[in-house]
């Protein structure tokens, strides 16, 4: 355990909860999820695949992986740093919010959504939509640079609001892990050439995994590494051969299937309760064709 001990409530998370009915809570749980790690590795993922035929702002391949790759470093990055740096979540995180009426086959998605296990600083949520959301602000090239920061920033602090009115997390957690994830990526931002060398962000997030294995072994610790170095080796394998921008819808639609038997197939592997080693080559399978997506779809269109 750290022996770090402060005090990170300075009464904000009380105030917050005072104010919430059960029809804002619905809310927030839902406002919660554009921070996400299933939203951010779909976000990416869309980005990667569709390039610049996205509608409403789409990028080059390069810059796409560069955000799908900003996600795989924010999980391997917070794996690590939330088992070095051990402080609690506020009581009661784990607990769900009373909400009348809530019908019994959406019980469970509701109390994964609005619960939090494990060490709570910094806040995962805060670090990753900020580093993501962030990360589109640099790379798109729809209005003006001042709107997608604008637009990046609000979206981080409803996320962080979020995390407040659901009681898992204290006001420090989240202010550290947005702190945090504007260093992070701009030192990512730098790193890779501005968002077009996606293969130097992918490899430190290979150096983070492998640091969140020294550090404990556990089943996201090593889905995390192998996500990591799967994603890594295949886009060291494509990078020359796979085209800059998509060239028909039908490639699009073939790379959107492909994203999602990959993401399925983890979904699968993860909740078997697997041995370490099938996790860690099914996380390298999954995340190695989610990589190779955009290339598969050409070639099956």
């Amino acid at each position: 355990m750290s022996p770090l001990r402060v005090d990170r409530d300075i009464g904000i998370m009380e105030m917050l909860q005072g104010y919430g009915e059960w029809p804002v809570v619905v809310l927030f749980a839902l406002i919660t999820q554009l921070g996400d790690v299933w939203f951010l590795l779909l976000l990416g993922g869309v980005l990667y695949v569709a390039g610049d035929e996205l509608p409403g702002g789409g990028v080059a391949r390069r810059q796409g992986l560069f955000v799908l790759s900003l996600v795989l470093t924010y999980i391997a990055f917070i794996e690590a740093l939330k088992h070095f740096i051990v402080l609690p979540r506020p009581p009661g995180a784990s607990v769900p919010p009373t909400v009348p009426g809530m019908p019994p086959m959406l019980e469970g998605v509701f109390t994964n959504i609005t619960t939090a296990e494990g060490p709570g600083f910094p806040s995962g949520h805060a670090l990753g939509t900020t580093m993501v959301w962030g990360g589109l602000a640099f790379v798109l090239d729809r209005g003006t640079r001042r709107l997608r920061f604008g637009i990046a920033g609000v979206i981080v602090v409803l996320v962080s609001i979020s995390r407040l009115v659901l009681g898992v997390h204290y006001t420090a957690d989240l202010v550290a892990g947005a702190g945090l994830g504007i260093v992070v990526l701009g030192v990512l931002y730098w790193l890779s050439d501005r968002g077009t060398d996606p293969e130097r962000v992918l490899l430190v997030a290979v150096a983070l995994g492998i640091v969140g294995l020294a550090i404990r072994i556990t089943l996201d610790s090593v889905a995390t590494a192998g996500s990591a170095i799967g994603a890594w080796l295949v886009w060291r394998g494509i990078a020359d051969v796979t085209s800059a921008y998509p060239r028909t819808k039908r490639e699009i639609v073939a790379g959107f299937v492909v994203l999602g038997i990959m993401g399925g197939l983890f979904a699968i592997i993860y909740a078997s309760d697997p041995s370490y080693l099938l996790l860690f080559l099914g996380a390298a399978i999954s995340a190695g064709g989610a990589t190779g997506a955009p290339l598969l779809g050409k070639r099956l269109a």
